[in-house]
């Protein structure tokens, strides 16, 4: 088994190369049943290995400084995805996973909205979904998630309802969306249901919109709609894919 080091090597050469590509989980509205958003998610097939489990291939980019590389490059292909479906009718959002260490690239913000804006996408096309591990705090952080939203750049927090910081973040990141944990969603029966109701009442007083990720069945389904949820996502509607062949 490569080390860690090896690994980093391989990942820095891969990034710019066809073994690193997205596919696509889509998001359907609850209210309509219809395909609202896709999020995209980070493969690294290995000529050698196979596929690389997504998290050891997070670790490994965030330890070795990739992140930044591999950021990009998902980005731009997740614009070229954005652009095509809008050229053939469908007025899907895609949502990007954002590692807390791309925020210290000073020109991170800054380019993706030069290129959004170059690419004259509408508000609420782009979303990008940060994890509990953004800490809003840090110098530069928030001021640009505000330039971000300022152009139309949604900001979607994963990991809402896991612990009672998640109400801390609304109040001092520029969200649009949170995300339901599926342990959470799959979960919840009784007073583990009317808490999470709870926490989903307090993001809509807060004009935020909710996620249920993690739907597998249709009694998930269920749930995510007893919650009040906005959009869902999981197995159930589509395992993740280089494409989207919803018509």
């Amino acid at each position: 088994m490569p080390t860690t080091d090896d690994l980093a090597d391989e990942l820095a050469i891969a990034v710019g190369g066809a073994d690193i590509f997205a596919v696509y989980q889509p998001q359907v509205s609850l209210e309509s049943g219809s395909i609202v958003a896709a999020e995209a998610l980070c493969r690294w097939r290995h000529a050698r290995l196979g596929d690389i489990d997504p998290a050891t291939m997070i670790e490994v980019a965030e330890r070795s400084g990739v992140i930044h590389a591999l950021g990009r490059r998902m980005l731009d292909e997740c614009l070229d995805a954005l652009a095509g479906w809008r050229e053939t009718g469908r007025a899907w959002a895609v949502a990007v996973n954002v590692s807390p260490l791309q925020f210290e690239d000073e020109s991170f913000a800054s380019d993706i909205a030069a290129e959004f804006e170059r690419r004259a996408f509408p508000p609420g096309s782009l979303v990008l979904e940060l994890t509990q591990d953004v800490q809003p705090a840090e110098e530069g952080v928030v001021p640009q998630l505000h330039m971000l939203r300022e152009i139309g750049v949604e900001i979607s927090l994963a990991g809402y309802g896991t612990d009672s910081s998640s109400l801390d973040r609304l109040r001092s990141v520029p969200v649009t969306e949170v995300k339901l944990p599926g342990e959470l969603v799959r979960a919840a029966a009784g007073p583990a249901l009317a808490s999470l109701r709870d926490s989903v009442e307090i993001a809509h007083a807060q004009a935020l919109r909710v996620v249920a990720e993690g739907i597998e069945t249709l009694t998930h389904l269920d749930i995510a709609v007893q919650l009040g949820c906005d959009r869902a996502q999981g197995f159930l509607i589509r395992h993740p894919d280089s494409e989207i062949v919803f018509p």
